[in-house]
């Protein structure tokens, strides 16, 4: 791969990773609620999202995503679908007097539920389907082994994506405790619902 294609990807991805979105929102809100440390578990699912979004794509299920209206549809409203549910849920998060909860609890915030969390909304972020679709078979070069390439775009990726998933889950926990302090965890939980909600207006509503 020549270094001029390598970094005009590189340049692309950090681009995605820096604008804010879904996996943004989520990874504060597991920094927030779990934890750095738990937070790692967030980065993987997302990272595996991307992963097989990229393997799709290299397949050639992104042509066929950007070709097929319904496939694309479907997608969208399934993503749109999971946002909604997770901003219902934050939105229904009462105020709480109790110290800020980052230790394993039952049934929920488990490395496992951090993991499939990331991993669903990761899939149907609609700017990683966007660019896995329509951009990314353009870094590979068809004429040179594809093995390599992909080997190195991945590698990329992964490591991109996994750096800004866990600096927005440290700064958020950064902010925890004034948050905690000043009675205003609960209005967190809220305006993130809010944004999912948004987001996922904003997702059906694109074409």
């Amino acid at each position: 791969m020549q270094t001029e294609t390598w970094l005009l990807y590189l340049f692309a991805i950090v681009l995605i990773g820096v604008s804010p979105g879904p996996i943004a929102m989520l990874s504060m809100s597991h920094g927030i609620h779990f934890g750095k440390k738990r937070s790692i578990a967030t980065g993987l699912g997302s990272v595996s999202a991307a992963l097989v979004l990229m393997a799709a794509s290299a397949a050639g299920l992104g042509a066929i995503i950007s070709a097929s209206e319904y496939g694309f549809s479907l997608l969208k409203w399934c993503g749109a679908a999971y946002l909604v549910f997770l901003g219902i849920k934050l939105l229904l998060t009462k105020q709480q007097g109790q110290k800020l909860e980052v230790t394993k609890t039952e049934g929920k915030g488990t490395a496992k539920q951090l993991y499939k969390q990331a991993f669903l909304v990761g899939f149907s972020n609609p700017k990683d389907l966007l660019f896995f679709a329509a951009l990314f078979p353009q870094f590979i070069d068809l004429t040179a082994p594809q093995m390599p390439q992909l080997t190195i775009l991945a590698l990329t990726w992964a490591l991109v994506d996994f750096s800004f998933v866990m600096l927005y889950a440290s700064m958020a926990n950064v902010l925890a405790p004034s948050l905690k302090v000043s009675n205003k965890l609960h209005w967190f939980d809220r305006t993130s619902g809010g944004v999912f909600l948004t987001l996922a207006a904003i997702l059906i509503s694109r074409d």
